[in-house]
């Protein structure tokens, strides 16, 4: 009997095991569009010692939206939220070029139709986020580009990239306040291995 009642018990935990097995892997359409991927090239400790401030890429500042989205509104917001986030790890943003200690690029694709393929060949990296079973009537995917350049130490000659990321995600266009939280977000994610300078320490 006390033999009877000891496999009742371990069919019963074997039991509430599977079930809680099958709530780990289930997995629902907004976790899915949730989701995001990344990818990163680069060295960031070859930015230079002891930097703190920087300024924009001149050229390196693309948007391509489509008519749903502000263009100059999607830039401003790109800007704002890269000085945000760049001034809690210490960094500084200046408007003299000669001034900064590195420049940094961006771009961001939204609501378009441009491909992974034409990303890869303008970015060199692409994080491939796949769209399967994503509602595409409802959900946008976007690319988010950042650049880093450093100094080259001669003048007159372009900055040189020394580090990248490139990030894929979906958005709901229609929900602009969704859109913006998720996108600050995103550029905090985007920023993480960025090391805070000696004034943040």
């Amino acid at each position: 009997m006390y033999l009877l009642q000891i496999i009742r018990r371990l069919l019963t935990i074997v039991m509430l095991s599977m079930l809680g097995l099958t709530a780990c892997v289930s997995v629902n359409d907004e976790s899915q569009v949730l989701r995001t991927t990344m990818v990163t090239s680069g060295d960031l400790s070859q930015l230079p010692p002891r930097a703190m401030t920087y300024t924009w890429h001149p050229t390196v500042q693309k948007i391509f939206v489509d008519d749903r989205l502000n263009q100059q509104q999607v830039l401003q917001h790109m800007q704002e939220t890269l000085k945000k986030v760049l001034l809690t790890k210490g960094y500084r943003w200046v408007e003299d070029p000669q001034l900064a200690d590195f420049q940094v690029g961006f771009g961001v694709v939204m609501g378009t139709q441009i491909s992974d393929e034409q990303i890869l060949a303008v970015a060199g990296l692409v994080p491939g986020l796949s769209n399967q079973g994503v509602d595409p009537k409802k959900y946008d995917k976007g690319s988010v580009l950042i650049s880093f350049f450093k100094p080259t130490g001669i003048v007159g000659q372009p900055y040189e990239m020394v580090w990248r990321v490139l990030a894929q995600g979906f958005a709901n266009i229609k929900d602009m306040d969704e859109v913006r939280a998720r996108f600050d977000v995103l550029i905090d994610e985007m920023l993480l291995s960025l090391p805070v300078t000696q004034a943040v320490k």
